[in-house]
């Protein structure tokens, strides 16, 4: 599910960097890589959030179920960038 979308102007291979350096400042278990789309992995407890360009031109912010963990990732987001946060949540193209 997507559950919100980062606003910028850049290309998001400009901005990768600072999305990642920005979640890995406030969470310890982070995995990222840019090889033709932008992927960052943040793994909270049990949980998962991506923060990707799988499916867009710039960063979304994805997990299988809602919670605190998403929010939590929204929030350290929005500290440096501006985002869209959905009422409701988008499936993705293969849900």
């Amino acid at each position: 599910m997507i559950f919100a979308k980062l606003n910028y102007s850049d290309c998001y291979e400009d901005v990768h960097d600072s999305v990642s350096i920005l979640l890995e400042e406030y969470f310890d278990n982070t995995e990222c890589g840019l090889q033709c789309d932008s992927w960052i992995w943040v793994r909270i407890d049990e949980a998962k959030v991506a923060v990707d360009t799988f499916t867009a031109m710039t960063h979304e912010v994805k997990s299988d179920k809602p919670g605190k963990h998403v929010e939590d990732v929204i929030s350290v987001l929005s500290k440096k960038f501006s985002v869209d946060v959905y009422a409701q949540p988008e499936p993705e193209a293969h849900e």
